[in-house]
């Protein structure tokens, strides 16, 4: 009893704490994330990249942004668009290039252009980049995350690749 009362207050001073909120993915995010569980399943080498949207509010991002860099000991260097697309597409390739089954191909092929789009879409309204080269995944992932801010919407968008150990 003791333990569980200790456990619901930090539960209640961390929130306090951190006060961004994790955002639900859109549907079109959702369609793809399932696809993508299905082709990683049968892919073991391969991986779709990832999306996490956090609200804040325009008084307090920075302070969100910096407490997120935090919680997840990002090194985070200045990036841009065309560096985020690129990195990300260039790493899913070479994965895609491991395998020699054109069918095979095609499937990962296909998903990576989905995953292209999505990018795409998600393109307006996103400013201020950052990138940390050497992200962990759990578990056993070694992966590259790109931050970025929409600043008319207060949102701080999280999109990563990871190569599996």
């Amino acid at each position: 009893m003791k333990f569980a009362s200790v456990l619901i207050l930090l539960l209640i001073f961390s929130n306090a704490a951190f006060a961004l909120n994790e955002l639900e993915p859109s549907a079109s995010l959702k369609v793809l994330r399932t696809e993508c569980d299905r082709v990683e399943e049968s892919f073991p080498d391969f991986a779709c990249v990832r999306f996490e949207f956090y609200q804040s509010s325009a008084s307090e991002i920075q302070r969100d942004l910096d407490e997120l860099t935090d919680l997840n000991d990002w090194r985070l260097r200045t990036a841009s668009w065309s560096l985020m697309v690129q990195t990300l597409l260039s790493s899913m390739e070479s994965q895609i290039r491991r395998y020699d089954d054109p069918d095979h191909i095609q499937i990962m092929q296909q998903t990576k252009i989905k995953n292209h789009w999505e990018l795409l879409r998600l393109k307006e309204g996103l400013e201020k980049f950052w990138v940390d080269p050497d992200t962990y995944w759990y578990p056993s992932v070694n992966a590259i995350s790109f931050i970025a801010v929409n600043i008319t919407q207060s949102q701080i968008l999280v999109i990563s690749h990871g190569e599996r150990n």
